[in-house]
């Protein structure tokens, strides 16, 4: 995921807080930060990163079944590594980073292959339509087969940005969460709108994997419990939304797969004890300015390091 413009709601109960005053700075500010966050100005310099067809060959563990695996990583910033410089110079804006847990993972699967296709902010659209300078997904997966790759994994993260998630997690800083009004609309995008998208992208992506298994990744759960919130812009009532919207997600995306006969993989439990707002985090904190834009709500590398190996250990099983 990636903060994005174009804002998504959900119906949720009130919140029981006191109204906080708004004023013409407030507004300001939060006009402001839902432009920084989504990625809507220009990037910084990126760093050197690897590439998108790089391999990565220094695992010294082995998968399953004991061989080397090409694994092609489809989707947006929770697999493109977004917040972990430095990036791919070839795919500016998608914040392709060598520390992603796709390429993680090759790492940990001895003589393996990452190859990142995913680009953060990414929405299912753009899985069929070309997004920051990039060819559609689909359409890079399918010329990767033809030219001679044969995946053995194919992974996909999708659907938050469709969500609108990000410009949910600044309203809960600026001001508090879900404060528009206007959550009936969204709860039906989600629950009726979003399922039929992730199902043509799936099969889209079935379709191109070359006879590779397919397997959509959840996103973890980041927010903490009511006893280890250390956010003080993060009240019960918003803590409780925010869960609840994750794991309206997740349940949306696991249905969808299964209705297009591809696997699912549960990474809810990824972050527990290191959630957003806690004390040892393994996603980077909100930030309103600075470097941490980008990587706000992102996992940092140890977060990034725990999804590689929740994959691997479903891969190690035979799955």
């Amino acid at each position: 995921m990636r903060l994005r413009c174009d804002t998504m709601r959900l119906r949720l109960p009130a919140p029981t807080r006191a109204h906080r005053p708004v004023n013409l700075g407030a507004v300001g500010l939060l006009a402001t930060l839902v432009v920084l966050l989504s990625g809507c100005q220009p990037r910084p310099p990126a760093g050197q990163g690897e590439g998108p067809d790089s391999q990565v060959r220094t695992g010294t563990n082995s998968s399953g079944s004991g061989k080397p695996l090409t694994i092609v990583a489809l989707g947006d910033s929770y697999s493109s590594g977004e917040g972990n410089a430095p990036f791919d110079l070839d795919a500016p804006g998608c914040g392709r980073s060598g520390a992603s847990w796709p390429r993680l993972l090759a790492q940990e699967i001895a003589g393996s292959t990452a190859r990142l296709l995913a680009c953060s902010g990414a929405k299912t659209s753009a899985f069929t339509a070309s997004f920051h300078g990039q060819p559609p997904q689909v359409e890079a997966l399918r010329a990767l087969v033809a030219s001679g790759v044969k995946p053995d994994i194919v992974t996909i993260t999708i659907g938050g940005n469709d969500a609108g998630f990000g410009p949910t997690i600044v309203s809960c800083v600026v001001w508090r969460c879900f404060w528009t009004g206007h959550d009936d609309h969204s709860r039906e995008y989600v629950t009726d709108q979003l399922p039929p998208l992730l199902q043509a992208a799936y099969s889209q992506v079935k379709e191109a994997a070359g006879g590779a298994r397919v397997i959509v990744i959840g996103y973890p759960d980041l927010f903490p419990s009511s006893t280890a919130n250390t956010c003080r812009w993060l009240d019960n009532n918003e803590r409780v939304q925010l869960a609840g919207l994750n794991r309206d997600l997740n349940r949306v995306i696991r249905r969808a797969a299964s209705k297009t006969g591809v696997e699912f993989l549960s990474i809810d439990r990824v972050l527990d004890a290191h959630k957003l707002c806690t004390k040892d985090p393994w996603v980077y904190p909100i930030a309103v300015t600075g470097a941490g834009l980008q990587a706000s709500a992102h996992p940092n590398t140890m977060g990034q390091r725990a999804i590689a190996d929740a994959v691997h250990a479903y891969l190690s099983r035979g799955k």
